[in-house]
């Protein structure tokens, strides 16, 4: 017995069902800014690390560098691609159905014929597409666990290569075939039935791959805001057939993210949020809403700022980090927009979540429930994900605290924090 309507509301409140409500129910229910019958809880990413303890085998999940160059990069070599793909598909179902979270993400789906890296070092690889002459190189730091970009085309040539860039997409058919959709068809058929689903569409900026251009997509917000807006332009037009697409595969929200700040403030000015950002936003917004999806926006760093535009204006469904480490305060960021945007955070996953004690956690677990769960619309994550250097037994300890005490209706006045 379902209790949605056609439209997305309840007929009656979840008390009244006499059974157990599911992952997917719960967290629509808190998308409702109403309390269900616990907190839902979720991660973004589990890295490695952490999910192969939890398993008990190594699991190959999350965006840690071990993952995505000892073990990704060599098989993308050797033609066995797919082979990671579908593993990677069942780990992440896997650690997430182990763990009981109420949330299980989709990736961005890999290309059907990826470009094959040119070993260049020990660590250290090239990616070059041959019929346009992009490329980039990575290098992986087993001591860090970080894989990145070292360098790139676009970071040498400047302006120029973005331009040319620009007018590559502009003539991109993105045609949805060239992508291998069958880690989202794995997930969607294996826990779309009881899981709350989302989906990574990102439509700002230059993927975290891209972080050697960085800065130079920034000086041509003011140098080129023409290329900038063309930019943009493409990337919506593109994400607006990944919503399309995951809609019609039933996932019930997006996920867009990249940062839009750092620790001491954004990274750009509230009017260039205003005219470069936010009307794209809505679009995708729109359609999201058009097919009964929510959109998740993400980003790090401290966002006051632009809060009233980002989080009071452009309509997102749900705001995801909220970072303590850049001064977020989410329960300043609950008093006032929390009517509006679900909150998805915030225990911390910087100096608490790597370096505390089991108890220290389970305190500041406490302490964000009481600030962000009252009234629903509060989905308890760290703040941001569980990275390579988190002992499993801190995040274990989060996770049998919000089951323990994240009951709803919630009676936290007693509980230490």
């Amino acid at each position: 017995m379902s209790i949605y309507t056609s439209n997305g509301k309840t007929d009656h409140a979840h008390a009244d069902l006499g059974r157990a409500l599911n992952s997917k129910e719960r967290v629509h229910i808190a998308f409702r800014h109403e309390e269900p019958d616990r907190v839902p809880v979720s991660e973004l990413y589990i890295n490695s690390p952490v999910a192969s303890e939890v398993l008990g085998r190594e699991a190959w999940t999350g965006w840690g560098g071990y993952v995505r160059a000892e073990i990704f990069t060599k098989m993308l070599i050797e033609g066995r691609a797919d082979e990671f793909f579908a593993r990677e598909a069942r780990d992440t179902v896997d650690i997430y159905r182990e763990l009981d979270l109420d949330t299980v993400m989709i990736e961005r789906p890999p290309l059907k014929h990826p470009i094959i890296p040119k070993v260049l070092e020990e660590n250290v690889w090239k990616y070059e597409d041959l019929a346009t002459g992009m490329w980039n190189i990575v290098k992986y730091s087993p001591e860090t666990d970080l894989y990145h970009e070292m360098d790139s085309n676009m970071a040498q040539v400047g302006i120029a290569e973005f331009e040319r860039l620009v007018e590559l997409f502009e003539n991109d058919p993105i045609d949805m075939d060239r992508w291998n959709w069958s880690q989202a068809e794995y997930i969607v058929n294996t826990c779309g039935h009881d899981k709350f689903l989302t989906a990574v569409v990102e439509i700002d900026f230059p993927p975290m791959s891209f972080v050697s251009w960085g800065t130079l997509f920034m000086e041509c917000m003011l140098e080129r805001p023409d290329l900038v807006e063309r930019y943009l332009d493409y990337r919506v037009r593109k994400g607006l057939k990944f919503v399309d697409k995951y809609a019609a595969m039933g996932v019930d929200a997006v996920f867009d993210g990249e940062d839009l700040a750092g620790t001491n403030g954004p990274l750009f000015s509230p009017a260039m949020y205003r005219k470069f950002y936010m009307p794209r936003f809505q679009e995708i917004i729109k359609a999201c809403h058009k097919h009964g999806m929510y959109y998740i926006r993400h980003t790090d760093g401290n966002i006051m700022s632009f809060a009233d535009a980002f989080l009071g204006e452009t309509g997102i469904d749900a705001y995801h980090s909220i970072d303590p480490g850049a001064g977020m305060d989410i329960s300043l960021i609950k008093r006032e927009y929390g009517d509006r945007v679900v909150l998805w955070g915030n225990v911390d996953c910087g100096p608490l979540m790597t370096y505390g004690t089991p108890e220290e956690v389970s305190r500041a677990t406490i302490q964000c429930m009481k600030a962000a769960s009252r009234g629903g619309g509060h989905v308890l994550t760290t703040s941001n994900t569980i990275h390579s250097d988190i002992p499993t037994k801190n995040y274990l300890a989060m996770l049998e605290t919000a089951r323990k005490f994240g009951q709803y209706p919630l009676n936290l006045e007693d509980c230490k924090s």
